[in-house]
């Protein structure tokens, strides 16, 4: 039985499953976790955990702090948002300026982008599970590639 705070996906619009979907990256941008409170079910599955993380949503809150502090100016932009049914598929980029240490490597000050595909179950208004691919190859090249030299001035 669905009440007003906390409907069924089956009757909630694809608009509002997308919404909450939204609120789940809002804390990549401003490091302010309390929004997973409100949009992640306490028994939300993370699929698969990044190395380290443990399940849930103080697991993901641990995971927002680890990026924030390494690019403190992360942000998330949406290319694709297609909601069908309980879920959510989002296609992102991820970018930021890699000014602390992340995934074993020190600060480059290089601004990085990292592709990723996720699908977002939604049930009762909240997430329930999530599925991600993040292109971790792209980023590694990024974090590991020499800076380029400056290109010599030839003076006639």
């Amino acid at each position: 039985m669905s009440t007003p705070e906390q409907p069924t996906s089956q009757h909630m619009s694809a608009q509002d499953i997308t919404t909450v979907v939204r609120a789940f990256y809002e804390p990549f941008r401003t490091g302010d976790t309390s929004t997973y409170d409100r949009v992640l079910a306490p028994d939300w599955t993370d699929i698969p955990l990044a190395p380290g993380q443990q399940q849930g949503p103080a697991g993901m809150a641990a995971q927002i702090a680890l990026f924030r502090a390494a690019m403190p100016d992360y942000d998330v932009q949406h290319q694709d948002l297609i909601a069908a049914g309980d879920k959510v598929a989002v296609r992102n980029t991820v970018s930021g300026t890699h000014q602390g240490a992340f995934m074993g490597h020190q600060p480059t000050g290089r601004r990085i982008e990292m592709r990723t595909m996720d699908i977002h179950q939604v049930r009762a208004g909240k997430i329930v599970t999530t599925w991600h691919l993040e292109d971790f190859a792209g980023l590694m090249a990024q974090l590991t590639t020499a800076p380029e030299a400056p290109t010599p001035q030839v003076w006639a």
